[in-house]
C-alpha cells in the first residue's frame, strides 16, 4: 500500500498516445511461473486485467451512444490502446495454469479485493455492500477448492500458499434470488467522495472479469459436477456485477431514493 498511497497521479506526466503503441511482439511477455509466483503477483494481474477489459467494454457502450464524430475517433484509438495492455497483462499468466486453478485464482482476487476495499472504503452503505458480497466470495472459493480436491485430489492452498484463508461463507443456495434484490441505491455523484467511487468501480471492473472468465470456460469440463458448479456461480457472479453496478448507476430525474454520502 506505500507504493500506491505516495503516487499522485495528478502529478503524473502522461505519455502521448501515438507513443504508446507497441508492436506483437513488444506486447507480449514471458509469462510467471505458477509453481513459484507470488499468489498477489497473479492477483495483480488478473484485477489488472479486468480493469483493462472493464475501460474498452464501457467505450465501446459509449460510441454506440455518441453522436460526435471527434468523440468517436477519441474513443477508438484509446480502445486500440487499452486492447494492447489488457493483451500484455493477460498473456503474463503461463499455459499451463489449468482453468480450475485459474478459477481459484480469480475468486482469491474477489475475496482479497473486497475485503480490502471494504475495509478502507469512507461510506457505511456501500462497505456493508461489499462485506455483503464477501461472504459469497468466501463461498466460491470454498467450492471451488473443494472441487479442486474432489476431481484432482489437490490443495487449493498450493496455490493460494496460505496467503488467503478457504472457509465456508453464505450458502450458495441462499444467493439466488429476484434480480432486483441485488439493486442498491446509487451514491449521489456531488456528495460522494472520489475515493468511494473508485473502489466501486474497481471492483465491478473484478467481478465482471470473473464473470466474462467463467461463462467461456466452465463448460470446457467434461465433469458434470463441475459444469454445474459454473453455471451455479457464474449466475451468482452475474448477481454481483448488477449489485456493484448499481451503486454507479447516475440519479435518474425524479429519482428520491437514498444516495451514499461522505
Amino acid at each position: 500500500m506505500a507504493m500506491a498511497e505516495s503516487m499522485n497521479p495528478w502529478r503524473e506526466k502522461g505519455i502521448p498516445l501515438e507513443q504508446q503503441y507497441r508492436s506483437w511482439k513488444q506486447r507480449l511477455k514471458t509469462p510467471y511461473d505458477k509453481h513459484n509466483v507470488d499468489p498477489f503477483t497473479r492477483l495483480r494481474v488478473i484485477l489488472m486485467n479486468g480493469i483493462e477489459n472493464e475501460s474498452r467494454m464501457y467505450k465501446h457502450a459509449f460510441a454506440r451512444a455518441a453522436g460526435n464524430g471527434e468523440i468517436k475517433n477519441l474513443l477508438a484509438r484509446t480502445r486500440m490502446m487499452e486492447q494492447q495492455q489488457q493483451t500484455r497483462v493477460n498473456w503474463l499468466n503461463p499455459a499451463d495454469q489449468p482453468v480450475l486453478e485459474t478459477t481459484i485464482a480469480y475468486e482469491q482476487v474477489a475475496v482479497e479485493l473486497t475485503a480490502h476495499l471494504a475495509r478502507i472504503e469512507p461510506d457505511p452503505y456501500v462497505r456493508a455492500t461489499f462485506d455483503f458480497g464477501l461472504l459469497e466470495d468466501f463461498d466460491h472459493l470454498y467450492r471451488y477448492s473443494e472441487l479442486l480436491d474432489y476431481l484432482e485430489g489437490k490443495d487449493s492452498r498450493s496455490i493460494l500458499k496460505g496467503q488467503t484463508d478457504v472457509l465456508p461463507g453464505r450458502p450458495t443456495i441462499d444467493h439466488h434470488n429476484d434480480p432486483v434484490l441485488r439493486l442498491r441505491k446509487h451514491y449521489e455523484k456531488n456528495r460522494a467522495l472520489p475515493l468511494s467511487k473508485l473502489h466501486i468501480l474497481t471492483l465491478l471492473s473484478g467481478e465482471q472479469q470473473t464473470y466474462l472468465f467463467y461463462k467461456p470456460h466452465g463448460f470446457m469440463h467434461p465433469q458434470r459436477r463441475a459444469r454445474e458448479l459454473y453455471a451455479e456461480i457464474g449466475e451468482v457472479e452475474e448477481a454481483h456485477v448488477t449489485q456493484y453496478e448499481s451503486l454507479w448507476t447516475p440519479p435518474r430525474p425524479g429519482w428520491s431514493g437514498r444516495c451514499c454520502t461522505s
